[in-house]
């Protein structure tokens, strides 16, 4: 149940991360001041979205079966497995690193003062953000 829920979400949050990097792209093409009304609320709710689709992630990684594999075969032996290692390390620490990047990259659009850089902040630190995610999917389960 929470694999279809972490499943699911997920499409909405890459929606979400890639409706808010071009909607700031469009800003800073159009030299618009950054508003607090839309453009922060934007990428506050990004944020929102994604750090909900982190707590299914790791809710969904305690009730898998990839924490029974590590206890029974060892870590060594579930890292030479690709599709073990993927579900048991590389998904899960960049979608932690991927958040970390919107985190960083919301905090320093709030401090930075002038509209460019905060628009910059959000294009440059969520693009990397989505990347991370992208790079990382199990594209043959979903």
């Amino acid at each position: 149940m929470i694999q279809y829920l972490h499943s699911g979400w997920a499409y909405f949050t890459l929606l979400i991360i890639i409706f808010t990097v071009f909607y700031h792209f469009f800003g800073l093409i159009k030299e618009k001041l950054y508003d607090l009304k839309t453009d922060f609320r934007l990428a506050l709710f990004t944020v929102i979205v994604t750090a909900i689709q982190l707590l299914l992630g790791i809710a969904n990684y305690f009730t898998s079966d990839v924490p029974v594999h590590i206890k029974e075969n060892g870590f060594g032996q579930v890292m030479k497995i690709s599709d073990l290692r993927l579900a048991a390390v590389e998904h899960p620490f960049m979608g932690i690193l991927g958040f970390l990047f919107l985190l960083y990259g919301f905090r320093r659009m709030y401090y930075q003062p002038i509209s460019k850089r905060k628009y910059l902040s959000i294009i440059i630190f969520y693009t990397l953000a989505l990347l991370l995610f992208l790079s990382r999917i199990p594209w043959s389960k979903w």
